[in-house]
């Protein structure tokens, strides 16, 4: 309760996290679009070679429509492993912040971006797991499928993932400067 309690007493608590959540869905619409994955196929076709063996590319695509021949649980699975990412990349953020009120902009930055790293790992993993599950794989090839998915979402993370941070740090430390917090006092 007391949790509760303390992040309605302080708005940064609610207003971070929720940038990082937001944050995160920017990567799921662009390759949620069609016009967006054919630019990228075109210019750096490389990236989709481990979509060829089953892994997840990328994020979760954010689209309300199913791809072309896929059927209307890929579909399902796609956004509920958004809605993975965002509320893990969103929890872990206001975890951090909670267990250091004070922290400044580079360890709201490195929160939130493992807060994204961790999400779409679990979003990745999700995804794999449903593909290697629908297609009637036993134990084993489940376990490789969500661990490559696993992978594959530490990657894209590593290399994607603070351009989910980066608005969260600049909230916090825009936020902080207008309240006065973190200046020195004046001599």
């Amino acid at each position: 309760m007391n949790i509760l309690r303390n992040s309605l007493r302080n708005p940064r608590n609610l207003r971070i996290p929720a940038v990082t959540a937001v944050a995160a869905l920017v990567p799921c619409l662009f390759f949620g679009s069609t016009a967006f994955l054919a630019w990228l196929g075109a210019r750096a076709a490389w990236l989709t070679l481990p979509t060829s063996l089953g892994v997840p590319f990328a994020f979760p695509r954010l689209s309300l429509a199913a791809v072309v021949g896929q059927p209307g649980w890929s579909l399902a699975t796609e956004l509920a492993a958004v809605l993975v990412l965002a509320a893990v990349a969103a929890w872990w953020t206001r975890r951090a912040l909670e267990l250091r009120p004070g922290a400044n902009p580079w360890r709201v930055l490195l929160s939130a971006w493992v807060g994204v790293l961790l999400g779409l790992v679990l979003a990745n993993a999700l995804r794999a797991g449903l593909t290697a599950l629908a297609a009637g794989a036993g134990a084993l090839p489940f376990l490789a499928y969500a661990f490559a998915g696993a992978l594959s979402g530490l990657l894209w993370a590593v290399c994607l993932g603070w351009v989910c941070a980066a608005p969260a740090a600049l909230v916090h430390r825009f936020t902080d400067r207008a309240r006065g917090v973190g200046e020195p006092a004046p001599t």
